[in-house]
């Protein structure tokens, strides 16, 4: 994909827009009268909705863009939170710093639906599906906007991009010349510092940034973070047709993580990121042009559960404390087999050592390789094509998440084409579809078509449809996690397992849209009326007909002991299906208002009406079933965020958001409604040439909120307090 600048100065632009905007049966003055504040900023163009450059009003999608006045005013201090403002979405932080992010739910701590890309490399990890995004380095200074598909938009990236594509597009190196530092510190020990420098030597255009975080996270849990990063980024210019952009980047992590619980033991994860990504651009014609880009991400989690032996585990039940510790391990072992075996014979009999137990639900290490050549043309009046061909290798390895050592890889193979046609000068019809081949699958075919029409200058509706799929991760295919006894030799219990071969799921949308832009009066706005169907959903059930692992036991009675203790850790195991079906019916809207360059207001709303089904479980080969999908999918979300600047330098804004109640899949629970408040209060300095802000930063002011966990038995919930940071920036 070509990521050019695509920015036309404002004195330019005012005249393209007014010879767009009038007509001959109604020019006059009021319809020519466009506000000053309009032009304030260079406007960007969009180019995530179809790969190619367009006006928000031809997108064939529902958009929302998030633009450097946005992330100014806001008071995030990382993406996830600044992915708070789009409607529909929802973000939830599993740990102090480890979020998931997901478009109308159905995510649990890896949210496999949706596609993030970073100046069109794709953070996507191929194993466990989801985003790292605790390892993405990206400081938000840098950001020149983020643009947000709001749907599947698989037709021009690919599956994976099922839900929605997030794109983060980053500010060209030229356009933050100098040094830039900045410090932030603040609730539960937060200290996160950034340096970076940019400059240009004859053709090349380069910046080099570094950053250190570290912080306690929530304060009732054990998820305190130390990271680091760095990154380097270039744009070298071959000649006027020819340019050659480069960015690599390297993080380190220690993160505390874990739960007070046998199963959830506290203990430190190390974490590697490293990206390496390139990218050719040549400029064919003035309406012609090719590009071929490669990228490398790796990632690796270095984690280990160690739980206390099995005597220590059996000492430490609750309702064994009212006896003595030296009878403890007896008792459990005479009540277990009916006054057979005192412990040490329960050892014998069931082939077991007195040893801790190992496994792990995270370590891992993934590749993936990417290739793609794209060419945008004009072949004809009023049509744009975009098309290419790409080829990926996803390699995943672990053998606690998959009883492998040996890595396990898939390949892909993609063809797309998107075009955009101007049937008259009211009509826009945009048509794409991505067909791909995945290693050990049937091919999958994303179409998409929307047609725009503009009832005028400023009013446009639209109207589309697409189709696409989501992929089985690695993880999912081939999942065999397991508790082992004092070594990974002697598996003890089986946890998840993979037992079938999974097919994609699928999601159909339909929408009719309205996009307004008001330019007198400073509005954009947008609404959107939708229907999905959410269907071949893999999804995780338990399955207590799995047995677990054979060791090599013949005598009855010590066979049904050994199903006892193995029922004190799970009975059956966790599996894959393809099975949910989910419909929503919904309306989305947001308005974007700007009365004069100093003033912002941004609000967002989300209604869904959710219906669907999921496998519960399976016990002596009868299914349970239950109808609970509005349960994990919030029916209502909100976001609202107003800044205004002062003549003296000072900026206050302020932003609120509200989640309704939910229940998280996976490992999360149910949580009530999110509502929270920020404000942040900015003054700017000039001094000498340099720039210095100095920012206070108020999160979640008016109540507390539980977030993605909340667990009683173990004391263990996630909760938002009021948190207060101060950051001071310099650029000189």
């Amino acid at each position: 994909m070509h990521h050019y600048r695509y920015y036309i100065n404002r004195h330019i632009l005012a005249g393209l827009l007014l010879v767009v905007f009038s007509n001959p049966s109604d020019s006059n003055d009021d319809t020519l009268a466009f506000t000053e504040s309009y032009f304030y900023d260079d406007l960007p163009i969009v180019l995530s909705a179809s790969r190619l450059s367009q006006a928000q009003s031809d997108t064939p999608t529902a958009m929302t863009v998030i633009d450097k006045k946005m992330i100014q005013a806001s008071a995030a201090l990382n993406l996830p939170d600044l992915l708070r403002l789009v409607p529909g979405f929802t973000v939830g932080f599993f740990s102090g710093t480890s979020a998931t992010v997901t478009y109308h739910g159905h995510a649990d701590e890896y949210a496999r639906d949706m596609q993030v890309l970073i100046d069109g490399r794709s953070i996507y990890d191929p194993l466990f599906g989801g985003i790292p995004w605790t390892e993405i380095y990206l400081s938000l200074d840098e950001i020149l906007r983020i643009e947000v598909i709001r749907g599947p938009n698989a037709a021009a990236y690919g599956s994976n991009s099922y839900a929605g594509v997030i794109n983060i597009v980053t500010e060209h190196p030229a356009d933050l010349p100098g040094t830039m530092l900045s410090a932030t510190t603040g609730y539960e020990r937060t200290r996160y510092v950034e340096a970076a420098f940019a400059d240009s030597v004859g053709k090349l255009d380069y910046r080099i940034s570094t950053s250190y975080k570290e912080g306690e996270g929530f304060d009732n849990r054990d998820d305190s973070s130390r990271a680091k990063w760095l990154k380097f980024d270039s744009d070298y210019n071959i000649d006027i047709d020819n340019s050659i952009r480069t960015t690599v980047g390297v993080a380190y992590g220690n993160y505390d993580e874990g739960l007070p619980s046998l199963l959830q033991q506290e203990r430190e994860l190390d974490n590697q990121y490293n990206y390496q990504f390139i990218e050719w651009n040549r400029v064919l014609s003035e309406k012609n042009k090719i590009s071929l880009q490669f990228y490398h991400n790796y990632y690796s989690v270095d984690d280990l559960i160690l739980t206390p032996s099995l005597s220590e585990q059996i000492e430490s039940l609750d309702d064994l404390q009212g006896f003595d510790e030296s009878v403890r391990a007896d008792l459990f072992a005479a009540t277990l087999s009916g006054g057979l075996y005192n412990f040490d014979a329960f050892l014998n009999a069931l082939n077991l050592t007195d040893s801790p137990m190992l496994f792990s639900y995270i370590g891992l290490k993934s590749h993936r390789y990417d290739l793609e050549f794209e060419h945008t043309s004009e072949p004809v009046k009023d049509l744009r094509i975009a098309w290419g061909i790409g080829a990926r290798h996803d390699r995943g390895e672990s053998f606690w998440l998959l009883q492998d050592d040996n890595p396990i890889s898939r390949d892909l193979y993609r063809l797309f084409l998107n075009a955009e046609w101007y049937a008259t000068p009211k009509t826009v019809i945009n048509a794409g579809a991505m067909l791909e081949k995945f290693e050990g699958k049937d091919h999958v075919f994303s179409p998409r078509l929307g047609i725009n029409y503009h009832l005028s200058n400023s009013s446009t509706l639209r109207i589309s449809g697409s189709r696409a799929f989501r992929m089985p991760t690695i993880y999912e295919d081939n999942a065999h996690l397991s508790l082992y006894l004092g070594s990974r030799e002697d598996e003890f219990n089986t946890w998840i397992i993979s037992t079938e071969k999974l097919d994609p799921q699928q999601i159909e949308r339909v929408e009719v849209g309205y996009f307004g832009n008001f330019t007198d009066y400073g509005i954009n706005f947008d609404v959107c009326l939708f229907h999905e169907e959410y269907s071949n959903i893999i999804d995780q059930y338990i399955h207590f007909d799995i047995t677990d692992p054979d060791r090599g036991i013949t005598d009855v009675i010590a066979l049904e002991v050994l199903n006892q203790l193995n029922r004190l850790y799970q009975r059956g195991a966790f599996t894959y299906t393809n099975f949910g079906e989910v419909e929503i019916n919904g309306i989305e809207f947001e308005i974007d208002f700007r009365p004069t360059n100093r003033d912002l207001i941004f609000m967002g709303f989300s209604y869904l009406d959710i219906s669907g089904n999921e496998l519960k479980r399976i016990k002596d080969g009868i299914a349970s079933f239950r109808e609970n999908a509005e349960e994990k999918i919030p029916k209502r979300t909100f976001s609202l965020i107003a800044s205004h600047s002062f003549d003296d330098g000072f900026t206050a804004s302020g932003a609120y958001y509200f989640t309704d109640e939910m229940e998280w899949p996976g490992e999360g629970d149910a949580v009530p409604n999110f509502s929270r408040l920020d404000l942040k209060l900015n003054k700017h300095f000039d001094i000498s040439g340099h720039s210095i802000d100095v920012s206070l930063i108020l999160q979640n002011l008016h109540n507390e909120n539980l977030d993605f966990y909340h667990n009683e038995r173990i004391d263990a919930d996630n909760v938002w307090e009021r948190r207060i940071y101060l950051q001071g920036k310099a650029s000189f």
